[in-house]
């Protein structure tokens, strides 16, 4: 499994990422980055950055996101009811329940020394298993200071810009 891992870091680490800012720029620091596989997926959280972003990690925990949610906080936990309420009805706090279980799941996975959440569908897990990173993933990144964007961003002229200085004067 070590070596199923390194591979799918390295496959992440050359894989380019789509990112849509928040609104709240302070949410970097909660809930970490949260990066799509492709433009489209990016899209609905809101406008993505017009080039995409790379990633540097070394320790991703990688799988479905129910699974993820029992690994990092067990399956009678309060995330795992957060969880249960976003997929199976509709609450009218949708975005307050997911940005916490968001929340939660940074600080459990930051504590048991990972650098990455990366989720994928349960129906990919056989994928994974074989060391193949699904095509439609979703990454949260913890350190924003070591995610950086490949070439002009917004009119900005530099390479590997660190994703929070995108923000300075926006």
């Amino acid at each position: 499994m070590a070596n199923q891992c390194k591979s799918l870091t390295e496959q992440i680490n050359r894989r380019k990422w789509w990112h849509s800012p928040p609104r709240d720029k302070a949410s970097y620091k909660k809930r970490g980055i949260f990066l799509a596989s492709s433009y489209r997926e990016c899209e609905f959280y809101g406008r993505p950055l017009d080039e995409p972003v790379k990633v540097q990690i070394s320790n991703p925990l990688v799988g479905a996101e129910v699974n993820i949610i029992e690994n990092l906080c067990g399956k009678d936990s309060p995330q795992m009811d957060a969880y249960r309420t976003l997929a199976g009805t509709i609450t009218t706090d949708v975005l307050k329940v997911r940005f916490q279980l968001d929340a939660d799941l940074f600080a459990a996975a930051k504590r048991k020394g990972y650098d990455a959440i990366v989720v994928i569908a349960a129906k990919n897990a056989s994928e994974v298993k074989q060391g193949k990173l699904p095509k439609k993933t979703e990454i949260n990144v913890f350190d924003a200071e070591n995610t950086t964007i490949d070439s002009r961003v917004r009119r900005q002229d530099a390479l590997n810009v660190k994703i929070t200085d995108l923000f300075k004067g926006i």
